[in-house]
């Protein structure tokens, strides 16, 4: 009996977080399908009417669905915020995509550094490293935002690349570090034999044998910063440079909003996030699990 329940519970328990995990994706993308006198209709739904694809096209062409040109329609169910999410979209994922490059050229030669080599002031800048993200992201944004203003970077996405960068490098280097560290010394040993200096045995040796890590620690970058918030709304500036966090805040906020037009930048602002499932998936836990297997 025991033996068939534990079957049974390992189901039930990754049914329960596919639920959680998946179906806000499901009915986002249900949502952006049906409109409002559909979603909101029991007697009516996507099976029933069929896909609607107007509010992609007013997202992305600004042509407004056939449903608001009615005489006496509500024309405030249609946000002009949702025109922004395409172009919040590219400068989300160019931030990302930065903040993830420079963590990992800064942060893992820092944890090759941190693991195999001993420095004076290692343990006190290891701990202050480690600590910092305990700092409430609060009490840094004066700080930071009169530091970009001196250097005139307030509402550019360099300075946005700048702060979600520091704030993933605490992670990149603990993570990575300790992979390192776990790599055993004889490898090391034997690329100084070699005559391997110090850069081409991080470049040649560790490099190669941390790829699934290092995979994993730039998805965590490029998450961070994809879906921060806080210091995005504080440092962005016009519209040209907003990422997506802030374009999906203002539009959530406007009450009036279309439930239809609101899932539909809802799923297109999620799309990233899905195709870094499905990489993480194929090369990093893949990775992963062959090296498990391996040793």
């Amino acid at each position: 009996m025991a033996g068939r329940l534990h079957p049974l519970l390992t189901f039930a328990f990754g049914a329960l977080i596919l639920l959680f995990s998946g179906g806000p994706v499901l009915l986002s993308l249900y949502g952006s399908l049906v409109p409002d006198k559909v979603l909101l209709s029991p007697d009516k739904s996507l099976f029933t009417e069929g896909p609607n694809f107007d509010t992609y096209r007013y997202v992305f062409t600004g042509q407004l669905p056939d449903s608001y040109n009615a005489e006496g329609t509500n024309r405030a169910m249609i946000s002009d915020a949702a025109r922004q999410v395409p172009q919040a979209l590219v400068n989300s994922s160019l931030n990302a995509l930065a903040a993830m490059v420079l963590n990992l050229i800064l942060g893992a030669p820092a944890a090759f550094v941190f693991a195999r080599y001993i420095f004076p002031g290692k343990k006190v800048s290891f701990l202050y490293l480690i600590l910092s993200p305990l700092v409430p992201a609060v009490a840094l944004v004066t700080p930071i935002y009169m530091m970009l203003q001196a250097m005139n970077l307030v509402g550019t996405q360099l300075g946005i690349i700048l702060v979600h960068t520091a704030k993933a490098l605490p992670f990149t280097v603990l993570i990575l570090s300790v992979f390192f560290r776990k790599i055993p010394a004889e490898i090391f040993e034997a690329a100084v034999l070699d005559h391997c200096d110090r850069f081409q045995t991080f470049w040649r040796v560790a490099v190669p044998l941390a790829l699934p890590s290092i995979g994993a620690t730039g998805l965590f970058a490029f998450m961070l910063s994809y879906s921060e918030f806080m210091f995005a709304m504080i440092l962005s500036g016009s519209s040209e440079t907003r990422p997506a966090s802030v374009v999906m805040a203002a539009l959530a906020r406007n009450t009036d909003v279309s439930w239809s037009l609101l899932n539909t930048a809802i799923f297109i602002a999620i799309v990233p996030t899905l195709v870094l499932v499905i990489l993480v998936w194929r090369f990093v836990v893949e990775g992963l699990l062959s090296g498990a297997v391996k040793g």
